[in-house]
């Protein structure tokens, strides 16, 4: 798949996921939905050689955002580099980062960024807040739980139109993610 494809198919389903994506520069995309910020990083090459780990997390922006996503054939690899990375430059220079790491393959992008989307909403969802719904009770506590996200999509893993529905217990935090045929 070539690069101009991948960003192509990428903007789509952002969009259509209620994102805005803005360009960073060559490699990298800043994708927001509410107070939401995520890197989305297409990197030119499959292995990580970095000099200067500051650098880096200064010309990524890492700082600015809640999650990075690696979009790459060695995605997890590359994760896992850039997670060492975050541990070195808070060990060696003071600098923590409150970031979290995705990583999609981009043999089945569409899949897997959906399968990463959901997650990332779901860890972040007092980011993306746009209601406070009640719901049923809580599995855990018995609690009220509240919807706090709801987005209409078609799904690329389900192969139709869904809702999703991010809902939460705010007294034992519990988090539920939920898609339903439309």
């Amino acid at each position: 798949m070539e690069k101009g494809e991948v960003i192509e198919d990428l903007s789509k389903i952002m969009e259509e996921r209620g994102f805005t994506l803005s360009r960073l520069n060559d490699e990298a995309y800043i994708a927001k939905s509410g107070s939401l910020s995520m890197l989305i990083w297409l990197p030119n090459e499959d292995y990580l050689l970095i000099d200067d780990p500051v650098k880096f997390v200064e010309e990524m922006g890492l700082s600015k955002v809640d999650g990075i996503i690696i979009v790459s054939y060695r995605a997890f690899y590359l994760a896992d580099e850039v997670s060492k990375l975050i541990d070195t430059v808070r060990v060696w220079n003071g600098i923590h980062l409150n970031v979290k790491v995705y990583a999609v393959d981009i043999y089945r992008l569409g899949e897997r960024l959906e399968e990463t989307l959901n997650l990332a909403l779901t860890t972040f969802s007092s980011k993306v807040s746009s209601i406070n719904e009640p719901d049923g009770p809580c599995p855990q506590c018995g609690s009220q739980m509240f919807i706090k996200y709801r987005h209409a999509h078609k799904s690329l893993i389900y192969e139709e139109p869904v809702i999703e529905e991010i809902l939460v217990c705010e007294k034992c935090m519990i988090k539920i993610h939920r898609v339903k045929a439309q």
